[in-house]
């Protein structure tokens, strides 16, 4: 009866492995058939990369596997539009501490965009609160992070060479809530970047620190002086400096509206940005006069 129950055992072990290694192939060969996949030029309907992600998606099913088989692939992908596909595809789909792991590596990959990709998965895994739109709105109670520590590799990514990661890492290291996080966004008031230094003051106010106070009125007179270039950046940046200012001061001088850019149809929100703006502006210049004695 116990040799009965022992041959049993075996078998069911024998089975579960063989199980294993079946999902675990299964995982591969789907990394392979998305290795084959084109990059089309002229993607603009972005058919062609739909078709990939949605290959790539398939491993949801087997996240432990899938973790397993993209670590060995990764070191074999010759090109990074592959690697930034793989390394989103953890962050989007596969977060596990195992994934975080793979994505801490990436943040020192020679490629621009992977490394954004890592920054971006890396913050989905570490942030402990929600927060939606330039105005940075609240949608709910803060919650545990899927993966603990973190925060010193966003703070390494927070001094990448590319003005957009560091951005990007900044945006991270706001939704952690860490007190390490927000030390190194008032370092990041001395960037280089005046877009960084922007973000980096503006996320400060979200824990009630002016550090950046200085910043946002350069920026402020910034966007005042000049007609804007990029015009979804630039009322992306004036939306986020007015309500950084409404945050920080506790005043406000009316709804800021919608993002122009965003609008079929400009209903005056233009007109209103301007307005918003120059009142700012002209608050932070005025100074009540000492009483005499």
């Amino acid at each position: 009866m116990r040799k009965s129950t022992l041959i049993l055992t075996f078998s069911i072990t024998l089975f579960a492995c063989a199980a294993d290694q079946s999902v675990g192939s299964e995982a591969e060969q789907i990394i392979q058939r998305y290795l084959k996949m084109p990059h089309p030029k002229g993607d603009k309907s972005a058919e062609a990369r739909l078709e990939r992600l949605q290959t790539l998606a398939e491993l949801k099913a087997m996240p432990k596997e899938a973790v397993s088989a993209i670590g060995r692939a990764l070191p074999e992908v010759k090109d990074p539009r592959q690697s930034a596909e793989l390394a989103e595809v953890l962050g989007r789909h596969l977060q596990t501490k195992e994934s975080a792991a793979l994505l801490c590596e990436l943040l020192n990959d020679p490629d621009r965009k992977v490394r954004w990709q890592a920054i971006h998965g890396l913050s989905g895994m570490a942030k402990r609160t929600g927060r939606s739109g330039a105005k940075r709105v609240i949608w709910g109670p803060d919650f545990a992070p899927k993966v603990e520590g973190l925060v010193p590799y966003l703070i390494s990514a927070a001094d990448d060479k590319a003005e957009g990661n560091r951005v990007g890492a900044l945006y991270a290291l706001a939704g952690t809530c860490d007190p390490s996080a927000v030390s190194e966004l008032r370092n990041r008031l001395k960037d280089p970047s005046e877009k960084v230094r922007l973000y980096a003051a503006c996320f400060l106010t979200e824990y009630q620190d002016a550090a950046g106070l200085p910043e946002m009125r350069d920026a402020l007179a910034r966007l005042r002086r000049t007609r804007p270039a990029d015009v979804l950046s630039y009322y992306w940046q004036a939306e986020k400096l007015l309500a950084s200012f409404e945050r920080i001061t506790g005043k406000s001088f009316g709804q800021i509206p919608r993002n122009p850019i965003l609008c079929s149809v400009d209903h005056g929100e233009t007109k209103r940005y301007k307005a918003l703006l120059d009142t700012w502006a002209e608050w932070w210049a005025w100074e009540p006069k000492a009483k005499e004695k």
